[in-house]
C-alpha cells in the first residue's frame, strides 16, 4: 500500500492538478486554523512533513525568513522537484528547503525544529506511531506538533481499509480521534488537543467512498457494511496539537 500511495501522489504532483483533494476548499478551514495556531514568525524553524508541492512550506518560509527556515519533506521526487522550482521562482531558496524523505525516517537530528506540521498526511502512512515518534524526536523541547487529518467515527469495513483508491484518498487509513490523541501522548506530547471539522467535510468524503464502491452488488453484505458506515457518518476530519515538554520549565 505504501508503494501505491507513493506512485499515486508522484503522478499527481507531476500533473497540473496539484490538490490532493477533489474539493480543496472544504479543507481550507483546518489549513487556515493550523497556520494561525502555528503563528510563524521570524527566526522559527518549521518542518512540514508530507509537503507535496510545497505551498504551505513556502507560505511559512515567507513568515519565518530571513533568519528562520521552513523545511518540507516528501517521499515523491515529483513533489520535491516542483517545490524546489517554486522556491527558486519566489526567491526563497535559502529559507525554504525541500528534501526527499520518508515520514517514518526523518533525515534530521534530534531537537532540530521549533514546530512540526502535517496536513492530511499521517492517514496515508503505514506506521502512524512511528511517524509521530519521529516528529517528536526532531522537535525541540517546548516545541509543538500541529496536524489536521481524516478521522473515523465508526468501525471501518475491510472493503474500505484495503481499497487502494480509498487509501490513497486519505480514507482507508483513517483512525479515530482518540487513537490519534493516544498515539501523540505515547510519542511524548502533552497538552494534546483536537478540534472536530467533520461536519464540513463528511459529505465530500462519504461521496468518495460511495463512488469508489458502486461496482459492488447492492445485495452484497460488504456493500451494506459500507452503506451503514456512510449513513452513520463514519468518516470525519480533525485538527490536532500537542507540545513537547521542556524539562527546564
Amino acid at each position: 500500500m505504501k508503494q501505491i500511495v507513493k506512485s499515486t501522489y508522484g503522478r499527481r504532483w507531476s500533473s497540473e492538478h496539484e490538490s490532493c483533494c477533489d474539493e480543496p476548499d472544504l479543507l481550507s478551514k483546518p489549513h487556515q486554523d493550523l497556520v494561525k495556531n502555528l503563528a510563524p514568525k521570524k527566526g522559527m524553524a518549521v518542518l512540514d512533513v508530507g509537503s507535496g508541492t510545497g505551498n504551505t512550506t513556502l507560505h511559512i518560509a515567507k513568515k519565518v525568513g530571513p533568519t528562520g527556515k521552513a523545511v518540507g519533506v516528501d517521499f515523491t521526487r515529483e513533489g520535491i522537484a516542483k517545490a524546489k522550482r517554486k522556491a527558486a521562482k519566489m526567491g526563497l531558496d535559502g529559507i525554504a528547503k525541500f528534501k526527499l524523505a520518508d515520514a517514518e525516517e526523518l533525515p534530521f537530528g534530534d531537537e532540530t525544529f521549533d514546530a512540526v506540521i502535517s496536513e492530511c498526511v499521517v492517514c496515508l502512512t503505514s506506521d502512524k506511531q512511528k511517524v509521530l515518534n519521529e516528529k517528536v524526536r526532531v522537535l525541540r523541547p517546548g516545541g509543538r506538533i500541529l496536524m489536521h487529518d481524516v478521522v473515523r467515527w465508526a468501525p471501518m469495513p475491510e472493503a474500505i481499509s484495503t481499497n487502494p483508491q480509498l487509501y490513497c484518498g486519505c480514507i482507508g487509513g483513517a483512525v479515530t480521534m482518540d487513537d490519534y490523541k493516544a498515539m501523540m501522548k505515547k510519542a511524548g506530547l502533552t497538552n494534546v488537543k483536537s478540534v472536530d471539522y467533520s461536519k464540513g467535510v463528511k459529505k465530500m468524503l462519504n461521496a468518495g467512498i460511495l463512488s469508489t464502491t458502486l461496482d459492488l452488488s447492492k445485495s452484497d453484505r460488504t456493500f451494506k457494511e459500507i452503506l451503514d458506515f456512510v449513513k452513520n457518518d463514519g468518516i470525519g476530519y480533525a485538527l490536532f496539537t500537542g507540545t513537547k515538554p521542556n524539562p527546564k520549565e
